[in-house]
């Protein structure tokens, strides 16, 4: 957190340089200052490579998920194997989204959508090889998507609300929609 203000500041001591609003020997002391001697190209580096982390970071979460379908759907692991891979996927999304949650980034949002694509395909493969029927099925993925809309509301994320309720929408009209005659 210490690092994001003196970033703040620093940002706002090169602001008032380049616009003249404090004297140039007064901002590059308070550079100095707040950058604790070294050159700003350096602290600027530094911010540079914390960025170049995030975006890896943000782009391996982002790969996980096409990954976790071709595991298991087009793979002859192991029921066990795969499930302990979805899960580790699933955890390492989730230390991702509480990382940038803390720090109240705006790539929690991708943080938040990879984890909960996971726990849906996760709750798939489960149901799969347990051979559950039809109608407990259903009841599982609405309870997935009534924790999606839980969620959003806590997160007051309305794309989440949003596309829950269009989710669970979408299901129980595919699954009982025969039972009406749309003629």
């Amino acid at each position: 957190m210490a690092d994001d203000r003196t970033r703040t500041i620093v940002k706002e001591i090169k602001y008032w340089k380049d616009h003249k609003l404090l004297p140039e020997s007064q901002c590059d002391f308070l550079l100095a200052l707040y950058t604790k001697g070294e050159d700003e190209t350096i602290y600027d580096n530094k911010i540079s490579k914390y960025k170049a982390s995030l975006y890896i970071q943000l782009t391996l979460l982002v790969l996980m998920v096409p990954f976790s379908f071709l595991v298991v759907y087009f793979t002859q692991f192991k029921f066990i194997l795969q499930l302990s891979i979805l899960v580790l996927f699933i955890g390492y999304a989730f230390l991702v989204f509480r990382y940038l949650y803390k720090r109240s980034l705006k790539f929690v949002h991708i943080s938040i959508i990879v984890p909960l694509i996971m726990l849906l395909l996760l709750t798939d493969l489960v149901l799969d090889m347990l051979h559950i029927n039809q109608y407990l099925t259903i009841i599982f993925f609405l309870i997935n998507f009534v924790c999606w809309f839980l969620l959003g509301r806590k997160l007051q994320y309305r794309y989440l609300m949003a596309s829950s309720g269009l989710a669970i929408f979408i299901l129980l009209f595919l699954n009982f929609s025969h039972l009406f005659s749309f003629n």
